[in-house]
């Protein structure tokens, strides 16, 4: 069995900084909402249909989880960095061209899409643990995307609005959107194994 690895002061402050970033943002993003006009349960609400924000959430949560125990196991710790850093990667990639935020939302996309995804992956190279990673690890790290798909398209399917183009069968149609997740999903396994074998090298 992979023990957790054990963080120093620094590295335990690194991932405290990590923690409060996530949680900072989606605060903000929060605080944004309602000056919109909407309800807390509504903004909430709104803001968990997005894969961009339930990794924030996840990000904040794991490292703040990391803070207190002072160490984490390279499975987790690597395929929350390949969740993350194609959060920003497919919005920079499919969506960034046609979103225009203004005022507190530009820190917020800037944090959610490019900051976070950032740091998690300095931490992942700097500090994370990565003995005992393989290649089937990026196969089980799939379930979360592919989880969200099925989540996504579910409560599309019920109220009519979809979090993404590529996921709105409407827009896209069926084909396209399989397509798409398709796609992103060897993108996601390819990251994945990237990861793996720069694991194995470092290790």
């Amino acid at each position: 069995m992979t023990q957790p690895h054990r963080f120093s002061t620094f590295e335990t402050l690194c991932a405290l900084l990590i923690a409060l970033c996530a949680f900072g943002t989606l605060t903000l993003q929060t605080s944004v909402d309602l000056g919109e006009g909407r309800s807390l349960p509504d903004a909430l609400w709104s803001q968990a249909r997005y894969f961009t924000n339930l990794m924030v959430l996840t990000v904040g949560l794991v490292f703040a989880v990391t803070t207190l125990r002072r160490s984490t196991t390279p499975g987790w710790i690597t395929a929350l960095t390949v969740w993350i850093v194609l959060v920003g990667a497919v919005y920079h990639a499919l969506l960034a061209a046609t979103h225009h935020p203004e005022g507190l939302d530009i820190t917020v996309n800037l944090f959610q899409h490019t900051l976070i995804p950032a740091g998690v992956l300095l931490f992942w190279w700097l500090f994370a643990p990565k003995h005992g990673l393989t290649y089937t690890h990026p196969a089980l790290w799939l379930a979360c995307p592919l989880g969200y798909v099925g989540y996504a398209m579910a409560r599309g399917a019920s109220d009519g609005t979809y979090p993404y183009f590529f996921l709105n069968p409407v827009k896209t149609g069926g084909i396209g959107v399989l397509a798409y997740v398709i796609g992103l999903g060897a993108v996601f396994y390819l990251s994945g194994a990237a990861l793996v074998l720069i694991a194995r090298r470092k290790g």
